[in-house]
């Protein structure tokens, strides 16, 4: 797949990704607004009708207490009965007078404004005396029930208290929580009710005036004569955490598959990329193989013409050094291609180690002498330093020795001054740490991730000298791995690096 390619691919997939997270918004958004609009109808609804019920609550007040001469009538110790629309009230007022009342009340409303008629029929009885009859305040009125209603309504109609003695906070609580939650509405609020001239006659304990919150308002005792103006002023503090509340359910699964799309266009540009990148290595894998057997295989078709030219005497051909040249490039091309044979087997999971007790001191001083002639013909050095007080190990002899060799053969071919390498162990609890340090050019934090991915090869500037597969140090790690260790690297640009390898130890 083309770099372009991948490019419009990836563009095309953000935009539609981008466009479903914005509709996702919107429609949460709009839901919102109706869940907005929805409690704000019911919060309106609840408010008439405790404005309602209050109302009515104040006219049957009037009725009882004109039916009690007796009883308080004076503000907010009017008694706050629950009167039914059809109430028959029935008084057994001493042993000589009983009183039977059929009150019936009918409420409507048109644009906010409540009507009230009121019928009253009924009988009593008097036992006794006479001029008790006659004398009592209660027989006046039960005589002419005209006249009773004419004052009840008179009373209604007459000049209106001030708000404070004809409700009390208490009553405006329960009777708007109680319209509320007959809404299915259960939530915390505040309120205050205001006069004519806006000054707050009575309020509830935190109602805040300041507070910027969503404030609701209804007229109360929207039937009285004169037009003393009071208003019911009420907010819920936890209006917006309820509404959202209210749509939990399609928050946590709009956001749950937002997130689910955002993963899974984050693994699929994760997957395409790396493909990329793993296209893009086997490319320059297939290409620096076909140069390293090209070479080698190039070499040894020249001896083998100069062998076989005739016109080249036999003393001169010097047959020791072109079969010495024949058995060197054989053997390059014979490591080059184990080395390929290796990683296809650990890949396919069929490289089986030999494992046994070794003593890694004895494979480091192997290696030391293997590369000491290299190191000295750079005019370098190679220099150990095997501190570690227990060096047995349980490992492949022949797979770890290569994995030391390419480390130190990496700070060879890795450096453009005269090499010095130091190789280091030491030994801490049940652990041996050993590493391999050089004067290299150095390797960036960048390619410090990759250095060890197959096939990966870093750039190695104005050094064209150094070959390979990307190989070398993807093997490295897959056999430490193999022995149960792990390795690490420490870089710096035209500094040098730090290869550690910690392996555990046989107690």
């Amino acid at each position: 797949m083309s770099r372009k390619l991948i490019f419009v691919l990836v563009i095309f997939m953000s935009l539609a990704l981008l466009g479903l997270i914005i509709l996702q918004s919107l429609w949460l958004s709009n839901a919102f607004r109706v869940k907005e609009n929805h409690f704000d109808q019911l919060v309106h609804k609840a408010l008439a009708e405790a404005s309602s019920n209050i109302q009515r609550n104040e006219t049957m007040n009037y009725i009882f207490n004109e039916f009690n001469p007796n009883v308080n009538n004076s503000g907010s110790n009017l008694p706050q009965q629950n009167f039914n629309f059809d109430t028959i009230i029935h008084y057994n007022l001493d042993s000589t007078m009983q009183l039977s009342h059929d009150i019936k009340i009918s409420h409507s409303s048109d644009n906010g404004n409540v009507t009230t008629n009121i019928s009253i029929s009924g009988s009593h009885s008097i036992v006794g005396r006479n001029d008790i009859f006659n004398d009592s305040v209660i027989q006046r009125k039960i005589s002419n029930r005209k006249d009773l209603v004419n004052q009840i309504v008179t009373r209604m109609f007459s000049l209106n208290p001030e708000i404070e003695n004809r409700v009390t906070p208490e009553i405006i609580e329960r009777t708007f929580k109680k319209s509320l939650e007959d809404n299915g509405i259960n939530l915390r609020f505040e309120f205050a009710v205001t006069k004519w001239n806006d000054l707050i006659a009575l309020k509830s304990d935190k109602f805040d005036a300041k507070k910027s919150v969503q404030l609701y308002k209804i007229r109360l005792f929207p039937d009285d004569f004169f037009d003393n103006t009071n208003f019911l002023s009420i907010y819920f503090p936890n209006r917006r955490n309820f509404i959202i509340r209210s749509l939990s359910f399609m928050v946590v699964s709009s956001s749950l598959l937002t997130i689910f799309l955002l993963f899974t266009f984050a693994f699929t540009l994760y997957v395409i990329f790396r493909q990329k990148r793993l296209t893009d290595m086997k490319s320059d894998f297939v290409s620096n193989m076909t140069h390293e057997l090209k070479t080698p295989i190039s070499t040894i078709s020249l001896a083998s013409q100069m062998l076989s030219d005739k016109s080249i005497p036999i003393a001169e051909k010097n047959i020791d050094r072109i079969s010495d040249i024949v058995s060197e490039e054989t053997r390059r091309l014979s490591t080059q291609v184990e080395k390929v044979l290796q990683m296809a087997k650990f890949d396919q999971g069929e490289l089986k180690l030999k494992f046994k007790e070794v003593h890694l001191h004895e494979l480091i001083e192997s290696v030391i002498s293997n590369f000491m002639l290299q190191v000295e013909s750079k005019e370098g050095i190679l220099i150990p330093s095997l501190h570690a007080e227990n060096d047995l190990v349980n490992a492949d002899p022949v797979h770890m020795l290569n994995v030391i060799s390419n480390l130190v053969d990496n700070a060879i071919k890795y450096t453009i001054r005269t090499p010095e390498i130091f190789i280091e162990t030491q030994s801490e609890g049940n652990q041996i740490y050993l590493k391999v340090r050089d004067n290299g050019i150095g390797i960036s934090s960048s390619n410090q991730r990759r250095v060890f991915d197959k096939f990966y090869r870093i750039s190695t500037g104005n050094i064209h000298n150094v070959k390979g597969f990307g190989l070398g140090l993807s093997y490295v790690k897959k056999i430490v791995e193999e022995h149960q260790g792990t390795i690490k690297i420490d870089s710096e640009i035209d500094v040098g690096s730090v290869f550690t390898i910690c392996l555990p130890l046989i107690k």
